[in-house]
């Protein structure tokens, strides 16, 4: 019951009410509501009649508080669905516009297949749920709303994550860093709106300026505010013709949530880029992923590991890891897993 009809049908009613503003205008106001009151305050018309059927779903799955026939007040989560600040709301938009058709599309598309394992980027599961026929960063390039929900939905989930540099010693690869002619510390390749960095500097705030570099699309980048000298920003398509890494010699060469987005063959195009600018016996790759482990595998990690697939991608496991980064002139030096059982650092060096 909860996964065939519960679950698809309180996201969908979750959603439509997020569409009408409802969210919004009731954080703006604040307090407890008649259904009346709140139909009237949403931002484009809603029936009343409508609203409540509504409201008792919301009300049943804790999203607002119900105090009395008709009247709700919010909670903690529909204020901050409510608040730009926060962006839940955008955020929960991911499954509207790319999970739930894509997953819907799953068993038509094995089928279509003969159910083999998906390994083309452009002729994946996520590429045939969708009229464009785009891969899921082409669409997200093509429509900004697609990517203000995948950005804002990032940018949450990378703060549930713990900071990796808790978990892999980042004071030792500071110690062997050789940075007084301007070299960077950490590139860190396709990294968004920048929290991985900022966690590096929390934890050594005596960087010098320029020495922290967020690499991401031209576009990304441009839309990023850092109020640091520290890190600076530089375009970059992985995917252009001919692409080239534009930083050169960095001590590390930092990928969170990078390679599981795509196929092994091009993961080894993205680290053969990588491995062509690194300086033997200094600079490290270091690859924050999901290490699948031979046994055991978490619902977080199993789960993260079918979603992909969808993109013709996959997680991995260390014996995968060690394939991949040895076709890209890469050797594994070690494993750093973050105690969670969610994510690991994967140190490589020249091999």
């Amino acid at each position: 019951m909860r996964l065939a009809i519960e679950e698809p049908i309180m996201f969908s009613v979750l959603q439509a009410l997020i569409d009408v503003g409802l969210w919004d205008a009731w954080t703006a106001v604040g307090g407890e509501k008649h259904v009346e009151d709140l139909a009237a305050i949403a931002k484009k018309g809603v029936d009343p009649e409508l609203l409540r059927h509504q409201l008792r779903l919301m009300a049943a799955n804790h999203i607002v508080q119900e105090t009395g026939e008709d009247r709700y007040a919010p909670t903690a989560f529909s204020l901050a669905l409510g608040d730009k600040g926060t962006h839940v709301a955008p955020a929960l938009r991911i499954r509207t516009d790319h999970i739930a058709q894509c997953a819907m599309h799953w068993p038509a598309f094995l089928a279509k297949t003969d159910y083999r394992k998906p390994v083309d980027d452009s002729d994946s599961c996520y590429v045939d749920s969708f009229p464009e026929r785009k891969t899921f960063f082409e669409r997200c390039s093509a429509n900004p709303v697609h990517q203000e929900s995948f950005s804002s939905f990032m940018d949450l989930w990378a703060k549930q994550k713990r900071p990796w540099p808790e978990f892999y010693d980042t004071t030792a690869l500071l110690e062997g860093a050789d940075l007084s002619d301007g070299s960077p510390f950490v590139v860190d390749i396709g990294g968004h709106h920048g929290i991985d960095l900022l966690r590096v500097l929390h934890k050594h705030q005596d960087l010098p300026a320029g020495s922290l570099v967020l690499e991401d699309l031209p576009d990304v980048v441009a839309s990023v505010t850092l109020a640091t000298d520290t890190i600076k920003t530089v375009g970059h398509d992985l995917f252009a013709p001919n692409a080239v890494q534009p930083v050169r010699g960095s001590r590390a060469y930092y990928m969170h949530a990078v390679l599981h987005d795509w196929s092994d063959e091009t993961s080894v195009k993205i680290l053969k880029q990588v491995a062509a600018v690194m300086k033997p016996g200094y600079s490290k790759v270091l690859i924050n992923d999901i290490v699948i482990p031979t046994t055991g595998t978490s619902c977080y990690q199993a789960t993260l590991d079918c979603l992909v697939l969808q993109a013709s991608a996959n997680e991995r496991t260390e014996a995968v890891w060690n394939k991949v980064l040895s076709e890209a002139g890469l050797k594994l030096v070690k494993i750093w897993p973050d105690g969670r059982g969610y994510e690991s650092v994967i140190e490589a060096e020249l091999a």
